[in-house]
């Protein structure tokens, strides 16, 4: 009996654990919103449409390019289209100016941290 509760106990720390991992993707994207966020005074409904664009970039590149073995070319195209198609997303929620200086931001966090 005293075997089974802590298997149980045991099961259920570590599904408990497990759950509350964030994976890379997700870190990057709080971060860099986080920080363009504060940045640009974005409103927090602003924030969460960021932070939502920048996860869904992150994890569809690491789709596309995680276990695939590509080239440097092949990776560059991957990264171009996932650049078009978050500036399209991007469109719907800030001008062009601020596209801009979403983009400028991103770079200079990912510089920041190399």
């Amino acid at each position: 009996m005293k075997k089974i509760i802590l298997l149980i106990v045991l099961c259920s720390f570590m599904f408990k654990a497990n759950a509350q991992k964030q994976s890379f993707q997700e870190k990057k994207a709080t971060t860099n919103a986080q920080y363009i966020a504060d940045k640009m005074d974005l409103s927090d409904s602003q924030q969460t449409k960021l932070y939502s664009i920048l996860l869904s970039k992150y994890q569809e590149t690491s789709k596309q390019i995680k276990g695939n073995d590509l080239s440097n070319e092949e990776k560059k195209i991957i990264y171009k289209k996932s650049y078009k198609d978050t500036n399209d997303k991007l469109s719907a929620l800030f001008s062009k100016e601020e596209i801009k200086t979403v983009n400028v931001l991103l770079k200079e966090r990912n510089k920041k941290k190399k």
